[in-house]
């Protein structure tokens, strides 16, 4: 498929975010951009509305593009929402999941628990957001879909910096593998549990990574 120069623009913009080659509170420069990409200033000014959208940067008449701190009290909002909507996602979803899906899922899971080494995850092809956007598509909600989007975008500028707690990153595969087996079980009151325990050591994961890299955290 192609991508229009909107689309374009938009991919190559939200992944310097999301890794954080342009830093929380930065500018963006979006002559800069349109220079790069080889575009005019149109889709690239289309590019940043959506990041808007999404949270990821602020746009100010005087001040220009911005892009948005990430705040420690943030996430923790953020996952507190994710606590109350995640399991509904999973009951909602329910009827229609997957069995062949969740185990391509698993086998995923199961090869990085085997060779931990090798890590391929990107801001474009990220696993922990596929699996959890996996349950919000399956939902049928665009509102909670839009909602969830928003909300694992930001968790996936978090996650940049998951080198800092490498038994995190092993242990988050573990939970989803639990997860999984207890949807293929069929048993949705064990799935419920195994989702909130993940989110809840999400929070201190966070927590861990926010306190060794408060250059890009704020209060």
């Amino acid at each position: 498929m192609v991508l229009s120069k909107r689309d374009q623009a938009y991919r190559y913009l939200r992944e310097r975010i999301v890794s954080c080659r342009i830093k929380p509170g930065e500018p963006l420069d979006e002559k800069r951009a349109a220079e790069e990409l080889g575009f005019s200033r149109m889709p690239v000014r289309e590019a940043v509305n959506k990041l808007a959208e999404e949270h990821l940067v602020n746009v100010f008449p005087s001040r220009g593009v911005i892009v948005s701190p990430i705040s420690s009290s943030d996430y923790q909002e953020m996952l507190d929402i994710r606590l109350l909507v995640e399991p509904y996602l999973l009951h909602r979803s329910w009827p229609v999941l997957s069995d062949k899906d969740l185990l391509e899922f698993r086998a995923v899971m199961t090869e990085r628990l085997e060779n931990p080494e090798f890590e391929t995850d990107s801001p474009d092809d990220d696993f922990d957001y596929r699996f959890h956007m996996y349950f919000a598509n399956k939902s049928g909600s665009r509102y909670l879909i839009s909602l969830m989007n928003m909300i694992m975008t930001q968790s996936q500028r978090i996650r940049f910096f998951s080198a800092v707690a490498p038994q995190r990153t092993l242990d988050s595969y573990r939970e989803h593998v639990t997860i999984i087996d207890a949807v293929i079980d069929g048993d949705e009151d064990a799935a419920v549990k195994a989702v909130r325990a993940h989110l809840t050591n999400t929070r201190e994961g966070y927590m861990r990574i926010s306190q060794s890299r408060e250059d890009f955290f704020r209060a």
